[in-house]
């Protein structure tokens, strides 16, 4: 199962546009407290990002498709996830 996790920008000239998970050179995604490369966790699989969320990490989001390349790291209170019923 593929989790569709996205946000949106909240502020800037890409106000309201989509983000989603920033695929990294290296295939994988970045959750962290802080910052800082040195606290980042690499996350190989995708359905793999959730569980940090729900542990107050940040995810790190991007879409290329509309310009936006630089990865901002998002909190997870402002990352919508879907609903399981």
């Amino acid at each position: 199962m593929t989790v569709k996790l996205h946000a949106f920008v909240s502020r800037g000239a890409h106000l309201g546009e989509l983000l989603y998970p920033h695929l990294h050179d290296d295939g994988t995604y970045v959750v962290s407290m802080t910052r800082f490369e040195e606290d980042y966790i690499r996350i190989n699989d995708p359905a793999d990002i959730l569980p940090w969320l729900e542990k107050g990490y940040r995810l790190r989001m991007s879409n290329p498709d509309k310009g936006i390349r630089a990865a901002s790291l998002i909190k997870p209170e402002a990352i919508f996830r879907p609903v399981l019923c």
